[in-house]
C-alpha cells in the first residue's frame, strides 16, 4: 500500500539521483554539445550561449538539491514546522529566482545575437514561477510556525 512515508522516500531517492545527473551534466555537457549528441543543430551553433548560463546556475542547482535533501530528511524525522525548514525553503526560492534571472539574461544575449531561442525565455519563466511557489509555501510554513509557537506558549 502506498503511503506518505514511501512517497517521501521515493522523493528523497529522486533528489539524490538529481545530484548525480547534475554532476554528470556538469562534466559532459560540453562534450555532448561538441559531438552533436543533441539532435538540434541550433544547440551546436549557440553552444557557448548555452554553456555559460548552465554553469552559472549549477551552484544554485546544487544548493536547491541540498535544501530539498535536508527538508525531506526533516520530514522523515517528523520535524515539519520548524524555523530551519523555512530557511531551507527561502534558500530554494532564492536559487530558483537566481536561475530565472540567469535564464532571462541569457535569453536577451541570445536574442541580440540574432538567434531565436525562445526555450530560454520559457525556462526562465518557469524558474521564476517555481521561485514564487516556493516563496508562498515558505510564507505558509512561517505562519504555521508562529501559530504553533503561540499554541505551545498558551498550554
Amino acid at each position: 500500500m502506498w503511503n506518505s512515508d514511501k512517497s517521501v522516500r521515493l522523493t528523497h531517492f529522486i533528489v539524490r539521483a538529481c545530484y548525480a545527473v547534475l554532476l554528470a551534466l556538469s562534466v559532459t555537457l560540453p562534450i555532448l554539445l561538441d559531438k552533436g549528441f543533441f539532435k538540434f543543430d541550433i544547440l551546436t551553433e549557440i553552444k557557448d550561449y548555452v554553456l555559460w548560463p548552465f554553469y552559472a546556475v549549477v551552484p544554485a542547482g546544487f544548493l536547491a538539491l541540498f535544501c530539498l535533501d535536508r527538508l525531506l530528511a526533516n520530514i522523515r524525522k517528523e520535524r515539519v514546522f520548524e524555523a530551519k525548514n523555512v530557511k531551507l525553503l527561502r534558500l530554494i526560492s532564492y536559487a530558483c529566482i537566481y536561475a530565472g534571472f540567469v535564464g532571462l539574461i541569457s535569453f536577451i544575449v541570445i536574442l541580440t545575437r540574432n538567434f531565436m531561442f525562445e526555450t530560454m525565455l520559457v525556462l526562465s519563466a518557469g524558474e521564476f514561477f517555481m521561485g514564487l511557489v516556493v516563496r508562498v509555501v515558505k510564507n505558509i510554513f512561517e505562519a504555521a510556525i508562529e501559530i504553533k509557537d503561540e499554541n505551545d506558549l498558551t498550554v
